[in-house]
């Protein structure tokens, strides 16, 4: 063969990036996500916070209108492993590919290592279970034959007849007939999914050829160093012998106490490093090993370029053999390839040692090419240091209690539940990974699947008593949250609680034990306990950071701590937590949120978002937003938030000031969800005595009592008593426990004259309202009643009372700008005053919103001079204001639209509050 691989650039490449990409995939898992099966994700559940969305003052009452916000709390669920079918695939490619190089370069081998190469092949495909293919037959040995022909036919022809066939055309033809014996496996097999099972049980192919390598430089990592020391020891004279026996005691000491860690016989506070990580150094200093055997012996396996090359790519195929072994979990396989890889290189290592010593003590130090003799004659090293090693590998086996058989059990086991696991097959799944775990307790990923899989298969009690089992035996955390998840949902809370507490006592400040009992602890009232279990963890753990700011606000000590968390759920409940202290959000919050939530898929977390967000006074026109809202509410998705968009909705319609929109969509939202029509009715009472209807709130509350409120306070009191229900107020005083108000016991004469004055204040004319005012006494409800006149009653007074009132409130708190643009020019057909208006009162620029505002709704009728429009205004704001000028306007533009029977009813409805003489006056003025 002239084109030898030595001289092969593309070979020398390609090895180079099998080698590094497995060791860079191998890195990953044993540096970064030593256990990237388990799938612990955080689930988001929500709950309210009722913030101060708006605050009432009226008078000496004051109370707070309160709506809910969401905090998104996340609690750790244990989830079952992602499927890696892909992977499992790119893995048997893999393997099969090294196979056929190997068994390509096993035809240049000599006579007796072909044939003991050849056996060890068969060997390998005979313990792989291929014949769980069933061809022919239940576990029929046909499936071994058609591996057998296809790889070893090929094999014995170049071998016999084909040495001079260039190698490209062997692999070429390995390959062929390899892959397409492959090929009728998966077509002639007759279980499902044949071509998975291959590729999980191309795992054993892949082990066996790594462990292969792993014994082959057992000793790498010492002849290696010794190689290197004696070369640069060159005509220095240097005693390196010193040198090589402190890094042989170091080397053998550290590989001890990896076993020692590996057998548990190490105090827990002590931990080695994994052994896997053993494999870079021996594929490194292998390498140098074997460079100086090939130029030194004549005793070879076969040429040099090929001893070379079969160590590249068993170099490559033990990386990614980690990878595989850590990907799938199979923790089994991990172990005896961990003890194995140890016992060879304590064996191998040792008894090169002493032959090193015994053999060259004498000329080391001399300053000579000393390496060059290392080898010579080859045999010794064969027969002495081979011999020797596996003889101690023996004693190492038998010092730790032939562990290695059951490890072997449990990967085989493993293999064949993880195919059934991914195929779907959850009974046999189950069983095999029981049956894993039962025989080799070190096999996480085994017991979490078998009770996973037993809740799937509705055996819920047989899942808990496997989680309670590996609690009492080995816990792991994923079990601890599987476990505690099902009692919680079982409402065995302190259950629960127990495993959880316990699980901290074996796993300290693990985050996730510690999210999920602190969730807990709010639930049986321990709430400072929630609390300082989440702050004792310094963590930058985005869920316990958000967590943490989501309890502190439920539990009514929100903080302000603006989160270096750009998530979108840490950033919700830093809203929440703004609104709930009564802060402006800052913008650049509110912003990233709503960019967010724009491309957000979870409508749980779009329903959050876009309340919180519209939980605060804002007077702009909020068409586009309920446009928006009511856009969000037709898709399917959003279904089961319906009903909170359509609250949301009402928020920011209360937001904008549109009070008859709100009042009346929150009574729809009561009539169609009953569960919380008593929330519903109560915010709706709350918004009609902020605007001084007192008999309507009333109504409102004592319909929420219906439905199951039972929230009242003081000021409920103050709004039965004046909406002239004293019965009532006293009834909820003796049965809810509510305080009487300061004010009761205040001796100010004032109070009393101020809540008569306010209690009908909607049905009283201007006149009266402002006699009674010109009669208070000097003090600050005096400006509250002076206020509310020029709100609701200035259509009813002259310029001269308005500009007397301005300046009484001027004198009092202030110059008021846009007040005194009113007052000197009360014109409500006038387009800047009543922009001044709406701007000094903060009223929404929709004149119609509040019909409580009788000076707008007077001035939406002056603009427009359709009669029929004055009257379809007119009659919507009547339906809940009693000002008597709105209903003698209404009564007039009815007559107008030529709808007397109308204006005759509304003439009798306002006699119910006006006085005869009082209406007399008012129809025959000129308004």
């Amino acid at each position: 063969m002239k084109n030898t691989l030595k001289t092969s650039k593309a070979f020398k490449i390609l090895a180079l990036l099998f080698i590094v990409s497995g060791g860079l995939f191998a890195l990953n898992y044993l540096i970064f996500d030593a256990q990237p099966y388990v799938n612990i994700q955080a689930g988001s559940f929500l709950d309210t916070i009722a913030i101060p969305f708006d605050w009432v003052q009226i008078g000496p009452i004051s109370f707070p209108i309160k709506v809910d916000n969401y905090l998104v709390f996340q609690e750790f669920k244990a989830l079952a492993p992602e499927l890696h079918v892909k992977e499992s695939y790119v893995y048997a490619g893999i393997v099969w590919l090294g196979a056929v190089s190997v068994l390509t370069l096993l035809t240049e081998f000599k006579k007796t290592y072909f044939i003991i190469g050849g056996i060890l092949w068969i060997a390998l495909l005979t313990l792989s279970n291929f014949n769980g293919l069933n061809i022919g037959g239940q576990s029929a040995n046909y499936p071994l034959l058609i591996l057998l022909s296809g790889s070893l036919l090929p094999l014995i022809y170049f071998h016999l007849w084909g040495q001079n066939i260039h190698l490209a055309i062997k692999w070429l033809v390995f390959f062929a007939g390899t892959f397409a014996a492959l090929a009728i496996l998966v077509s002639l097999s007759s279980i499902d999914s044949p071509a998975i099972y291959l590729a999980e049980h191309s795992l054993m192919i892949g082990f066996g050829l790594a462990l292969t390598w792993v014994f082959w430089n057992g000793h790498g990592v010492l002849s290696g160093i010794y190689i290197l020391l004696a070369r640069a020891n060159r005509n220095l004279n240097l005693n390196i012998s010193v040198q090589i026996s402190i890094i042989a005691l170091l080397y053998l000491g550290t590989v001890f106490y990896i076993l020692l860690d590996l057998q548990r016989e190490l105090h827990p506070s002590f931990t080695a490093f994994s052994a896997l990580f053993l494999l870079i150094p021996i594929g490194i200093f292998g390498w140098i090993s074997i460079g100086e055997k090939v130029n030194q012996s004549d005793q070879l396996v076969s040429r040099p370029a090929v001893i070379k090359a079969l160590h590249l790519i068993g170099f490559g195929l033990a990386l990614w053999l980690v990878w595989k072994l850590k990907l799938s979990g199979n923790q089994p396989g991990e172990e005896l390839y961990k003890h194995l890889l140890v016992y060879s290189q304590l064996g191998f290592s040792l008894f090169f040692f002493i032959y090193l010593m015994a053999n060259f003590m004498s000329v080391m130090n001399s300053g000579k090419s000393v390496e060059t003799i290392l080898y010579k004659p080859y045999s010794l090293v064969y027969y002495h240091v081979r011999i020797g090693g596996l003889i101690a590998i023996l004693v190492l086996m038998t010092y730790a209690g032939g562990i290695v058989g059951v490890q072997a059990n449990g990967m085989t086991s493993n293999i064949l539940a993880d195919y059934y696991y991914l195929i779907d097959k959850k009974l046999e799944a189950s069983i095999l990974y029981e049956n894993a775990w039962l025989r080799y307790r070190k096999n996480p990923k085994a017991k979490f699947l078998t009770a996973k899989l037993l809740f799937d298969l509705k055996q819920p009690t047989l899942a808990k008593q496997n989680l309670e089992e590996s609690f009492t035996e080995a816990p792991q955390v994923d079990n601890i949250l599987l476990l505690s998840e099902r009692l919680h949902q079982e409402n065995k809370v302190f259950e629960a609680i127990y495993y959880l507490e316990k699980g901290l006592e074996i796993f300290p400040d693990t985050p996730q034990l510690i999210n999920n009992l602190s969730l807990i602890y709010t639930k049986v009232n321990k709430s400072t306990e929630a609390l300082d279990l989440m702050r004792k963890l310094d963590t930058d753990q985005p869920v316990l950071n958000s967590n943490l700011s989501a309890l502190q606000t439920k539990l009514g000590q929100p903080e302000i701590n603006p989160s270096s968390n750009s998530d979108l759920i840490s950033q919700l409940n830093e809203l929440a937590s703004s609104n709930a202290l009564a802060n402006i959000p800052p913008e650049e919050l509110a912003n990233s949120i709503q960019e967010k939530l724009l491309t957000e898929t979870s409508p749980m977390l779009i329903n959050a978002g876009w309340r919180n967000l519209m939980s605060e006074i804002n007077r702009n026109d909020p068409s586009s937003d309920l446009a928006f809202l009511d856009s969000l509410g037709q898709i399917t998705e959003m279904t089961d938030y319906l009903m909170s968009m359509q609250e949301t909705a009402v928020i920011r319609s209360m937001a904008a000031g549109r009070v008859t929109e709100a009042v009346k969509n929150l009574n729809g939202l009561a009539f169609r969800n009953p569960n919380d029509a008593a929330y519903y009715l109560q915010l709706s009472g709350s918004i009609l005595a902020q605007n001084l209807d007192f008999r309507k709130a009333a109504n409102e509350f004592i319909a929420a009592e219906d439905k199951g409120f039972q929230g009242f306070s003081t000021h409920h009191w103050s709004i039965f008593g004046l909406a002239g229900m004293p019965e009532k107020a006293v009834e909820i005083r003796d049965k809810y426990q509510v305080r009487l108000p300061a004010y009761v016991s205040n001796e100010d004469n004032t109070i009393p004259e101020y809540l008569q004055i306010i209690g009908r204040f909607h049905e009283s004319s201007a006149e009266t309202l402002l006699s009674q005012w010109r009669a208070l006494g000097e003090n600050a409800l005096k400006t509250d009643i002076a206020i509310r006149l020029i709100a609701y009653k200035a259509h009813g007074l002259s310029k001269e009372n308005l500009k007397e009132i301005g300046n009484f409130i001027s004198d009092r708190i202030g110059p008021q700008p846009e007040m005194e643009t009113f007052v000197n020019n009360p014109d409500l057909k006038n387009i800047d005053a009543i922009n001044a208006f709406i701007s000094w009162i903060k009223a929404s620029d929709d004149l119609t919103a509040n019909p409580y505002l009788s000076p707008l709704i007077i001035s939406a009728v002056e603009i427009n001079t359709d009669p029929l429009d004055q009257y379809e205004i007119l009659n919507n704001a009547t339906e809940f204001n009693h000002d008597p000028i709105l209903w003698i306007r209404k009564i007039k533009a009815a007559k107008e639209a030529g709808l007397d029977n109308y204006a005759d009813e509304s003439l009798e409805i306002i006699k119910q509050w006006v006085e005869p003489d009082e209406l007399e006056a008012l129809l025959n003025r000129n308004y």
